[in-house]
């Protein structure tokens, strides 16, 4: 018989080669291989009216060790610390012998309209396990909330008897002592709007008597004076038929001045605004005599500038949801001194006018809506 010395020699080789790789396998324990730990959500947005978001933390292979998962939220838009949203727990702990682990994003409401803000969920630290930098989860919280709105601070429907006059009901006669300004039958309607179709109205039949009624002072941020209008005739001029005043002024000291004269068009008239002169800004589209419009007078108080005024005017159809963009007319401003709004005024000019005016509302934010 012959023997290969060299193949006993490589076989010998092989033989300590497995022996070796045997004893470092089954030295070896599952537990000394760390689980990757991944990040999941059930949804990618939940809307801010106490919706929940789960977060869960897996592993494929469970272990014999509890592996504890520290969440963090930096880099959020949304605030934490129950402000926008509560993360609990921010530690979660996968068990022993399980697969996963969960925590759970709740919205907090509010009554602010912020827009959608956003929590980005990461790993913040991993023990009993492993990760990567890279892992991270971003759930948008909707903005779905209506903000409350702020109560008028001045309400006038009219809702007295047919030819009472105004300084019966809380109108101060401020200038002119004839021709009063009475309420006269039926009130206006405008379609969406919440003064309409409540009440009488006021007529500015006459001339001389001008009258006013009060919402307080105020002295910042804006005021936004709305009305109904329906008028059937002016004098050939125009003039001013509301404003805004202050009492402890002159009579001569009138704001946002709200314009109505006849249009260059046969049957036709046209509205207007000025600060306080008394050549006003005319809206370009003339509009028809015996149809109802909305308009808005919007006075900003402005802190280390002169104030601003600006008209809106809505016809039938008009979405008035929010306050547009760009005004009707305006913003303007004037040479006449600021002051604090105070009180909305009704002005009558000429004999030959019939304009009616309903559904006052003075407020301190867009609110034109029931």
């Amino acid at each position: 018989m012959v023997f290969n010395s060299n193949n006993i020699m490589n076989k010998s080789k092989l033989f300590f080669a497995l022996l070796i790789v045997l004893v470092i396998f089954s030295s070896c324990k599952t537990d000394d291989v760390k689980p990757f730990v991944t990040l999941s959500s059930n949804v990618t947005s939940i809307s801010e009216n106490d919706s929940v978001a789960t977060i869960t933390a897996s592993i494929l292979v469970a272990t014999q060790n509890d592996i504890v998962v520290t969440l963090d939220t930096i880099g959020s838009t949304a605030k934490g610390d129950s402000v926008d949203f509560v993360l609990k727990p921010s530690i979660i702990i996968i068990p022993a012998g399980s697969l996963s682990g969960t925590a759970k994003l709740t919205a907090i409401p509010d009554n602010l309209k912020q827009g959608n803000q956003t929590v980005l969920i990461t790993l913040k630290s991993v023990v009993g396990g492993s990760s990567n930098d890279n892992q991270k989860l971003t759930i948008t919280i909707i903005d779905d909330d209506i903000p409350v709105k702020k109560p008028p601070i001045l309400v006038e429907d009219f809702d007295y008897t047919a030819g009472d006059a105004l300084t019966l009901h809380g109108w101060v006669n401020h200038s002119g002592t004839t021709g009063p300004i009475l309420v006269t039958s039926p009130g206006l309607t405008f379609t969406g709007y919440v003064g309409s179709g409540i009440g009488l109205a006021a007529g500015l039949n006459s001339t001389t008597q001008k009258v006013n009624k009060s919402f307080g002072a105020q002295t910042k941020d804006s005021v936004y004076a709305s009305f109904m209008v329906n008028a059937t005739a002016t004098s050939v001029t125009g003039d001013c038929f509301f404003h805004i005043y202050d009492p402890l002024q002159t009579a001569s000291v009138m704001r946002g001045k709200v314009y109505l004269a006849n249009g260059t068009t046969t049957g036709k008239m046209k509205l207007g605004l000025a600060f306080s002169s008394t050549s006003p800004t005319y809206y370009a589209t003339e509009l028809d005599f015996g149809t109802t419009y909305l308009v808005v007078l919007k006075y900003t108080i402005k802190d280390a500038l002169p104030d601003q005024v600006s008209l809106y005017v809505f016809q039938a159809g008009d979405d008035f949801s929010t306050e547009p963009t760009t005004p009707t007319v305006g913003p303007l401003t004037g040479t006449g001194a600021d002051i604090p709004p105070t009180s909305v005024a009704l002005r009558q000019f000429d004999a030959a006018q019939r304009i009616t005016v309903d559904g006052i509302r003075v407020n301190t934010e867009w609110n034109l809506k029931p």
